[in-house]
């Protein structure tokens, strides 16, 4: 086996150890001399050599896109490849090119001879992916020109086969170029001037409208409450007892001396026929009758208090009645709610961190928890002025929206999930910058 096959072997066997391009053009610039000698080689790249460009220079750790010499070498070969021969293999001397072209040649100083070898992919009829010039001081032999081709198209495959598992790597090459910038650049310019709804998330919770207040008729504990959450209830149903011994004491009381008001009336009455005297002491004794009725019928109502009763029919709204059991309630203390189904409307918690500019009627898509696919349409009716913490130590805006539509299930009291509330229409890079923006104002103080 001669040197320059077994240099020829040993060169594709490198080829197909290269994990990476990079890898395979530094092996393909500075091993194949090997198997022909030259004095610098030079690889461009790209696919069907529509926009070549250098990829790796013999000798040379990095490609340096600001020397002249690597913009000279890239004008030379878009010149050859406008050449009327096509993409074939072929010997290039100095005064076979442009004037331009060859003057530089003469001042960077390169070899006066060129072969210019296209990187064919044979699998895709033969179509050129590289070009690989190799510069020296002699002219070119008919078996170099052989090796030469069969390194190209062994070339071609390996940086064929790299490709196809690096997608990506050929798109970033083209992404660099001024012209696909500029367009990006400009795309997105127009793209963020796109006016868009300006909208942000609160959570929200379905609340009763205009409900009835139950609250503690007087001072007294709680015994025990009589309905569920969510229970429906009839006018005149009991919602809650509290505490009677101390009341039904005092109505035992009065009772009594109401009875003995009356006993002792009586017995003047009946004596006043004997004793004249007696008969002063009428009217006194009547008066005290009445005094102790009217304190037995306050005793009385106030017993009756202690059954609190609803004067509506609805449902009751509160929390786990086993927390009221043994709770100390004062007058006018709200002990729960009693609501209509079918009067509901939406509280919203919007945090002021989220505060967007709000006006009355502003849509807003609601998803419950219970049914987070069916979004819920529904119009801002009140938006509180000034912010207050939430159960969740929040400071957040009180919004209340009311929802619209033909509606013919209501969502239950109670139930929460999420609000989009939208606003102004703002520029899509307001829209997706105005939290950092608001940030950075913080921040720097400007």
């Amino acid at each position: 086996m001669s040197d320059t096959v077994a240099a020829l072997l040993g060169l594709e066997q490198q080829l197909r150890k290269a994990s990476d391009l990079a890898q395979l053009f530094y092996t393909l610039v500075n091993q194949t001399h090997a198997c022909v000698p030259y004095t610098q080689a030079i690889l461009l790249v790209d696919e069907k050599l529509q926009r070549p460009r250098v990829e790796a220079v013999s000798d040379l750790p990095a490609v340096d896109y600001t020397s002249p010499f690597i913009s000279w070498i890239e004008r030379l070969n878009k010149a050859l490849l406008s050449h009327e021969q096509g993409v074939v293999q072929r010997t290039v001397r100095r005064s076979d090119v442009d004037a331009d072209l060859a003057n530089e040649w003469k001042e960077f100083g390169a070899p006066d001879y060129l072969l210019w070898q296209p990187l064919l992919i044979e699998a895709k009829d033969s179509e050129a992916i590289g070009v690989l010039l190799l510069f020296r001081e002699q002219d070119w032999s008919e078996m170099e020109k052989g090796i030469c081709q069969h390194i190209g198209n062994s070339a071609g495959h390996a940086i064929f086969a790299l490709k196809r598992h690096q997608p990506l790597r050929r798109l970033w090459p083209r992404l660099k170029q001024r012209k696909v910038v500029m367009g990006v650049a400009v795309a997105l310019a127009v793209l963020m001037a796109i006016p868009v709804r300006l909208s942000t998330l609160a959570p929200v919770q379905v609340i009763p409208s205009r409900p009835h207040v139950v609250a503690a008729p007087l001072d007294g504990v709680i015994e025990y409450i009589q309905v569920q959450p969510n229970q429906e209830i009839q006018q005149g149903d009991v919602l809650a007892q509290l505490e009677e011994g101390e009341l039904s004491s005092e109505a035992s009381i009065a009772r009594q001396s109401f009875l003995l008001a009356q006993a002792e009336l009586k017995t003047v009455q009946q004596s006043g026929f004997m004793d004249p005297r007696q008969k002063a002491r009428l009217a006194e004794l009547e008066a005290q009758v009445k005094l102790q009725a009217l304190q037995w019928e306050h005793a009385r109502d106030r017993l009756e208090k202690t059954h609190i009763r609803s004067e509506i029919a609805g449902v009751a709204v509160l929390d786990d009645p086993m927390e009221w059991r043994g709770r100390p309630v004062k007058v006018g203390e709200r002990i729960m709610l009693v609501a209509d189904p079918e009067q509901i409307e939406l509280e919203i918690m919007l945090p002021v961190k989220d505060s967007i500019v709000l006006s009355p009627g502003a849509d807003i898509k609601v998803f419950l928890d219970n049914d987070p696919i069916h979004a819920w349409s529904a119009v801002l009716r009140h938006a509180a002025y000034e912010p207050r913490s939430t159960a969740t130590q929040e400071v957040a805006y009180r919004l209340i929206a009311d929802l619209t539509g033909d509606n013919q299930m209501l969502p239950r009291i109670g139930l929460k999930g999420t609000a989009k509330i939208y606003g102004e229409r703002v520029s899509l890079f307001f829209y997706l910058f105005r939290r950092p923006l608001t940030s950075l104002r913080q921040w720097i103080g400007w």
